[in-house]
């Protein structure tokens, strides 16, 4: 596994195997440090909080070190310098590099110009496969299976990338789909003919209350007002979309709510005493999982 570009690059047994390397060092009394000599690069030219510390944490826990381009304005992309030259500068510094940019399909583009292994860290609308892997392995870990699970992905499904990325990724396991969402903001039909083509069921509403109930897993992502060129519908609709406590408790008791946060207009705060949000635990399990992912690809 050279690169980590998109969430459908994964097998079932890919995956478990990362889970299953992410809770033995979750779980580990010492964390071996087996990336000393080891450098990571974190290259963020868009805003990140997170994804970078949470990169940037994993490695320094193995041992390793961290060298970072926190935002396009400390770098020479400032200047007017390419990206593929960015690229070639930060090959020769590092041992493995996370990338986050504003366009869909650079990190990609970013990959073929370097040598050492790229995650992509988020390329605009396009996809963030590390933040979805840290999802699936929280439901995993709750739940101990991701097979039989019926999930609802709520909010801008047209543009989320997580949204699509999980739909994508989880799609090796035997689950089904619920998509919520104002008819303007629907899944992308890819993403629905390879669910189709993989046997999953599927079904599309704009009201959560009419499914709640059937949900095991939630997955919250905010209505993209950019999106609208009718900004009071969009603040209507980003209303209607707003995860509350009283909705929560008329779900399942083990229902799983999550969120990749920020939270914007998305899930309240009055929902993080519930057994059911586990959107700041993701957050540790993502340092582990981000952990097994270095590991397994600096092998």
């Amino acid at each position: 596994m050279k690169h980590i570009l998109t969430s459908d690059q994964f097998s079932r047994e890919e995956l478990l195997e990362i889970f299953e390397e992410a809770r033995k060092l979750q779980e580990a009394a010492e964390l071996p440090q087996i990336m000393k000599g080891k450098i990571l690069a974190t290259v963020f030219l868009e805003p990140s909080t997170r994804t970078r510390l949470s990169f940037e944490t994993a490695m320094l826990r193995l041992g390793g070190q961290v060298i970072s381009i926190p935002n396009a304005e400390n770098s020479s992309l400032n200047k007017g310098e390419t990206v593929e030259d960015t690229g070639r500068m930060i090959d020769i510094f590092a041992d493995i590099i996370a990338i986050r940019v504003p366009k869909r399909g650079q990190v990609e583009e970013f990959s073929r110009q370097v040598t050492k292994p790229v995650v992509n860290a988020g390329d605009g609308t396009g996809d963030h496969p590390t933040q979805i892997l840290l999802d699936l392995y929280t439901i995993w870990k709750n739940r101990g299976t991701l097979d039989g699970l019926t999930m609802g992905l709520m909010g801008d499904c047209a543009h989320s990338r997580v949204l699509r990325g999980m739909a994508r990724m989880s799609s090796v396991f035997e689950m089904n789909y619920v998509f919520i969402s104002p008819v303007e903001l629907r899944m992308e039909e890819d993403v629905k003919r390879l669910l189709a083509e993989r046997g999953r069921g599927v079904r599309e509403t704009i009201s959560l209350a009419e499914v709640i109930g059937e949900l095991d897993v939630l997955d919250v992502n905010r209505i993209r007002h950019e999106y609208f060129e009718d900004q009071e519908r969009a603040q209507e609709i980003g209303k209607q979309f707003i995860l509350t406590k009283e909705m929560v408790l008329k779900g399942r008791q083990q229902l799983i709510v999550l969120d990749p946060l920020p939270r914007i207009n998305t899930v309240l705060p009055e929902i993080d005493e519930l057994p059911q949000a586990k959107y700041f635990e993701a957050v540790e399990n993502g340092v582990f999982v981000r952990m097994a992912l270095m590991k397994r690809m600096l092998d």
